[in-house]
């Protein structure tokens, strides 16, 4: 039950984008920590399918992406024939210099990847550019999906104003119809906007209350997580997601049941064991960029698939890069 927000209110103060994301999954569901992937990307990988994609990421050239899952009323419409992080890696190495959209003036996603063979997905996903000043800028970004008003193999394109001052959120329903988690995620982001705009706070700090952001939980009884019939409604009210045992949860983290353990060597097998139908927030990512191109790009690992359950070691990585635009 992942989420994204993101702000443009702060583009006064010198940055275009805040970004945070939660990145929640079965634990056992190998995944590689936010690094270089080449010369250009930046970001984690998926790698317990063969397309080892992502499921967030940035590029030197400007390009952005983060990508959610679309609850679905079963678990063989959630995994897909293709995965989703497919979607966000063939966004990011594009050379084309707008957003996908299946309307006018855009970047057709379905000729780079079967959109009908993924699983129900939005993706947010922009570029950046430069001003007539030299301002690294948002010049187009929107959220794209293919389960539009719900409804499989309908697409969609809800395009965003980047002059806008704004903060933004995006769970596992529709863009226009955000869940309670959404919502109060959008109220804490905006409160640290507020304080940006005072003045005062760095980088560092700025990426700490973006943490503390994406570890709110509004559900403070430990024991309302064990309750299987309550549990769904739970995941839709609470920004993080304390790690539960399921055996039925069915929905945006189910291709992890379908693909983990397969094709693992016998190191992973014996880290994987124990894992397997645990379900939490297992990363938290805070990336800001600056109007200068200079981009901050901080992950925080709370559950290492190969550690096994107990928190992470050495589990925070800060990269910093300049965009080159």
């Amino acid at each position: 039950m992942c989420i994204l927000l993101w702000t443009t209110a702060c583009a006064s103060q010198g940055y275009p984008l805040i970004l945070l994301s939660n990145r929640d999954e079965f634990l056992q569901r190998p995944t590689q920590t936010a690094g270089p992937w080449d010369k250009n990307a930046y970001g984690g990988r998926d790698l317990a399918r063969p397309e080892n994609g992502t499921w967030l990421g940035i590029t030197r050239c400007g390009r952005f992406a983060g990508l959610t899952n679309i609850r679905e009323a079963t678990s063989i419409a959630a995994v897909g024939a293709a995965s989703r992080g497919a979607v966000v890696s063939s966004f990011l190495a594009s050379s084309d210099n707008t957003c996908p959209s299946w309307g006018p003036g855009g970047q057709n996603l379905d000729a780079t990847l079967d959109i009908d063979r993924v699983g129900g997905f939005s993706m947010l996903c922009g570029q950046f550019i430069r001003d007539h000043q030299n301002r690294v800028q948002i010049g187009s970004f929107g959220v794209i999906s293919n389960r539009a008003e719900g409804q499989a193999h309908e697409k969609n394109y809800d395009e965003i104003d980047p002059r806008k001052p704004e903060t933004y959120g995006l769970s596992n329903s529709a863009f226009t119809d955000p869940w309670p988690k959404v919502i109060n995620g959008k109220r804490l982001l905006s409160e640290l906007v507020r304080d940006i705009r005072r003045g005062g706070l760095s980088d560092r700090e700025i990426s700490l209350r973006g943490i503390e952001i994406l570890t709110s939980d509004s559900v403070s009884e430990e024991e309302a997580w064990k309750d299987g019939n309550n549990r769904m409604e739970l995941l839709k009210e609470s920004v993080f997601i304390p790690v539960f045992e399921t055996r039925n949860l069915v929905g945006p983290g189910d291709d992890a049941t379908a693909t983990a353990g397969q094709d693992q060597n016998e190191t992973q097998d014996q880290a994987l064991s124990g894992l397997y139908n645990l379900y939490g927030t297992q990363k938290q990512t805070v990336i800001i960029v600056h109007e200068s191109g200079a981009v901050r790009y901080t992950e925080k690992t709370l559950y290492d698939w190969l550690q096994g359950t107990t928190n992470a070691v050495n589990d925070t990585v800060d990269i910093n890069f300049d965009l080159d635009l």
